[in-house]
């Protein structure tokens, strides 16, 4: 490589990661049509680097990506990565990268119900993770946790929860990541139907605003858990107004038609078939599952269930 190759190479890295680091910036803020914007060109600078030097750059794009709620953008970066890393040299410099991206297609997988590849990536990050890299251990952990769950392996998903809280108990950590769990073992508690939830979904919006807001997405998301454990609970009226919240900002924050907005519809539409308004839930089921519709497809297991449940209900 000539110097005036190598003077290029450089400055074209230090364009893609100030492109990165702004994106995340505006990802912490709930900034999404922004981060977006430095995505994509970060994408498009990273185009034209060399493969040597494009791999953990592509997985720090993916998980950018994956922030900002771009799972097939995240995958298609995710699975460049995981190509091109078992070409380097063995070691944390390979693993570790090659670790998160296949964590990356792992969850893109499993929202996509390709549940079997979606493990088989997940399965392969937890062999790949060092014991002493404790902060990749939590989140192969996490990740793999919420696919047993969906799974029906409500056991191991516990397990592998409580693995993650504890390392990052033990270790310390990112707060957000800790969230993640906090947030997971609520999910969970509320899916066995055993206490303990609310405290799980309390810790994690107490975690998560200390450092994105109170009106960041992310918080949205406990606060929805925290509804649906409230609802469980016959709270109805905290439940109701936890949900309305949660709505509100997922509505502002990533547009009406997105999948987190049409989990809040489900919770409020059984809400309302809880207190007799009938009409109100019907309303509210059958524009949960036009969005579902979009965002999963059509032939997705969780479309068809809340389609069926959608034909069973009396007329409103």
């Amino acid at each position: 490589m000539t110097p005036t190759e190598r003077f290029v190479r450089r400055r074209r890295i230090r364009v893609i990661r100030r492109c990165l680091l702004r994106g995340g910036y505006c990802c912490e803020r709930g900034w999404y049509a922004e981060g977006e914007r430095w995505a994509r060109r970060a994408g498009r600078v990273l185009r034209r680097t060399d493969p040597a030097g494009r791999a953990p750059l592509l997985v720090e794009l993916a998980t950018l990506w994956h922030g900002l709620t771009r799972y097939a953008d995240a995958y298609g970066c995710a699975r460049e990565a995981a190509e091109l890393l078992p070409g380097l040299p063995p070691g944390p410099g390979r693993d570790g990268p090659l670790a998160d991206a296949l964590v990356r297609m792992g969850d893109v997988g499993r929202r996509q119900a390709r549940y079997g590849e979606a493990e088989g990536h997940l399965r392969r990050a937890l062999a790949l993770v060092d014991g002493a890299d404790h902060a990749r251990g939590a989140a192969v952990r996490l990740a793999l946790g919420v696919l047993c769950k969906e799974t029906g392996r409500h056991d191991e998903a516990g397990a592998r929860y409580r693995e993650a809280l504890l390392l990052l108990e033990r270790h310390g950590g990112d707060p957000l990541m800790e969230a993640d769990a906090r947030h997971n073992l609520a999910g969970l508690a509320h899916a066995r139907g055993v206490p303990g939830g609310e405290g799980h979904a309390r810790a994690a919006i107490g975690l998560r605003s200390g450092v994105l807001g109170p009106a960041h997405p992310q918080v949205a998301g406990d606060l929805a858990v925290l509804g649906a454990v409230l609802a469980a609970e016959g709270r109805h009226d905290e439940a109701e107004e936890t949900l309305l919240r949660a709505e509100a900002v997922f509505r502002r924050s990533l547009g009406a038609d997105h999948y987190e907005v049409a989990v809040c519809l489900v919770n409020l539409a059984y809400l309302d078939a809880l207190r007799g308004r009938a009409r109100e839930a019907g309303r509210r089921y059958r524009e949960a599952l036009r969005i579902k519709r979009l965002a999963l497809g059509d032939d997705h297991p969780e479309v068809a269930r809340l389609a069926a449940a959608v034909r069973g209900r009396p007329p409103s």
